[in-house]
């Protein structure tokens, strides 16, 4: 009985003690710490792994042609509409250049004088031609019939032979433009302009603005 009451005893002093320490160790940590329940709250608030919103889809420093049409094949733009683009790859970080008729020709095949068959995929033609000549990107741009509703150089969107945004708007203007991505085929914008009387100054504005959306905009390139 007393070896019982000796142990009791002891289980209590040592109990005792514990709790206190405890006690203090908590006063003197709460003194210097924000709570628990503030800290859970806190690491609840912060995401210090979000993901980048703004990440370019563009290139930096990317090579985009120009492809002019007319009724859905590729030509030689006009002189007004080259000094147009190329006072927008002077002020641009990008560069822009012309994709050459001459250069489409060497990439179709070659089709007989005689009862043969012209190529019906004349945009995709465009779009490896600019590939070939070692293009990110291609710029490709009609007017009248090849700027309709809902079409592009006379063909409906679906069968343009790129890969386009279901939700992709394509209204009817007096000039239409689509950047194209020279690997994969895929849209990344329509623009349109009505103000051509004087040359695509108003389209190249267009460009401009989408491509500094679509990419981290850089200052003019040195020369």
């Amino acid at each position: 009985m007393l070896k019982l009451l000796i142990a009791t005893a002891l289980t209590t002093v040592v109990f005792a003690v514990n709790i206190n320490a405890k006690s203090q160790l908590m006063s003197e940590v709460g003194s210097t710490q924000k709570p628990v329940s503030k800290v859970i709250e806190e690491a609840a608030l912060t995401r210090p792994f979000a993901p980048n919103t703004n990440t370019p889809i563009l290139k930096p420093g990317a090579t985009i042609g120009i492809a002019r049409l007319d009724k859905g094949r590729l030509i030689a733009a006009p002189y007004s509409e080259l000094r147009d683009w190329a006072s927008l790859d002077m002020r641009s970080s990008i560069t822009f250049a012309p994709v050459s008729p001459a250069a489409l020709i060497r990439n179709i095949p070659e089709v007989p004088m005689m009862g043969g068959r012209d190529s019906d995929n004349k945009l995709d033609e465009i779009r490896m031609t600019a590939s070939d000549l070692r293009m990110d990107y291609v710029l490709i741009y009609g007017m009248g019939a090849d700027a309709q509703w809902g079409s592009f150089a006379g063909k409906a969107l679906a069968n343009t032979g790129f890969i386009i945004d279901n939700n992709m708007v394509s209204p009817r203007a007096s000039t239409k433009a689509m950047l194209v991505d020279t690997f994969s085929g895929k849209v990344y914008g329509t623009l349109t302009s009505d103000n051509i009387e004087f040359g695509v100054g108003e389209l190249t504005d267009k460009v401009e603005a989408l491509i500094n959306k679509l990419s981290a905009k850089g200052s003019a390139k040195t020369v």
